[in-house]
C-alpha cells in the first residue's frame, strides 16, 4: 500500500509585467520556500499581499504550492 509524506508548502506569487511585443500577458514570479504547516489561508493571503505592495508589478495571483511524497 503506498504512503503519503507532507512536506513542507511553498508559496508564488505571479505579477503582471505587461504585455509582451506578441500582445500576450508576461507573467513573472517569486517563489518562497519551507511555509509553516500551522500557516492558515488568510495569514498566507495578507503575507502575499503585504509582500505584493512592495514590488514594482502589480500582483496578479497567490498560489500555495502543496509537495506530497509517495512511496
Amino acid at each position: 500500500m503506498a504512503t503519503e509524506i507532507k512536506n513542507a508548502s511553498s508559496l508564488k506569487l505571479q505579477f503582471n509585467k505587461g504585455l509582451g511585443s506578441n500582445g500576450k500577458a508576461v507573467i513573472g514570479s517569486k517563489t518562497f520556500s519551507n511555509l509553516k504547516e500551522s500557516s492558515s489561508a488568510d495569514d498566507i493571503l495578507s503575507v502575499a499581499n503585504a509582500i505584493g505592495e512592495l514590488q514594482k508589478h502589480d500582483l496578479y495571483d497567490v498560489v500555495k504550492i502543496d509537495y506530497t511524497s509517495i512511496s
